[in-house]
């Protein structure tokens, strides 16, 4: 498995390179519980952890980019960039999970090699990485994986990318209420999910630092993130 990025730079403004990257992205930062390696030795070759670290850093650095030249349009409701990537992470990872206890229920015990990760020790290790970095979609992730999640693709609105240079006010009547950070009829964070009935996301104006407050940058978290590689 190759972590690294390669020299094509993807047009994020693009809706088919967007995804690509955003499932490449999500793949990345579950990476470790798809990998053996992490499972089979008392540490993580230095190497291949290191490698992790700058891909998920160049990750999320690009879409952080991102967030400061585009907005996105979920049919007619603006989001914040994390929901979207939150969202895919949640429910990429419970597809996984019920994927895993799929194959194991179609192969029978006496066909096990010391080579294959258990389904047991998988779904412990996405769950790590998702409390460790991630813990405030696992509620989402855990509702997901209940009702049998199985899709590894976007299953959200109809995502559209506008540039911040376009005259967005045109395109989009309700940009003036500036960008929600969770979808009123889908919510993904543990706090709106407990609310009954749901309140009214948050909503944050697309003014001055917006790209501030749409993705916040996960230098602060990457020592941590980096610790918890070794799952």
């Amino acid at each position: 498995m190759s972590y690294g990025s390669g020299a094509h730079i993807p047009d994020l403004s693009s809706e088919v390179e967007f995804f690509d990257f955003l499932y490449l992205g999500v793949f990345i930062l579950l990476s470790p519980a798809f990998d053996r390696r992490f499972y089979h030795t008392k540490n993580a070759p230095a190497n291949v952890v290191a490698e992790v670290a700058h891909a998920i850093q160049h990750f999320y650095n690009l879409f952080h980019i991102f967030s400061s030249r585009f907005v996105i349009d979920l049919e007619g409701e603006v989001v914040v960039l994390s929901y979207v990537i939150d969202r895919m992470l949640a429910e990429f990872a419970a597809a996984a999970v019920n994927f895993s206890s799929a194959i194991r229920d179609s192969y029978q015990e006496e066909d096990e090699d010391e080579d294959r990760i258990s389904t047991s020790l998988f779904k412990a290790s996405i769950q790590d990485i998702l409390k460790e970095n991630h813990s405030e979609i696992f509620s989402y992730y855990s509702s997901c994986l209940v009702s049998q999640h199985k899709h590894f693709i976007w299953t959200g609105p109809k995502l559209r990318i506008h540039s911040l240079s376009e005259d967005i006010l045109s395109i989009l009547p309700l940009i003036t209420l500036g960008e929600t950070s969770d979808l009123l009829s889908h919510q993904i964070y543990a706090t709106n999910l407990e609310l009954e009935p749901p309140s009214s996301p948050d909503v944050r104006p697309l003014v001055g630092k917006r790209h501030d407050q749409a993705f916040a940058s996960p230098s602060n978290g990457m020592s941590r993130k980096k610790k918890r590689l070794l799952v």
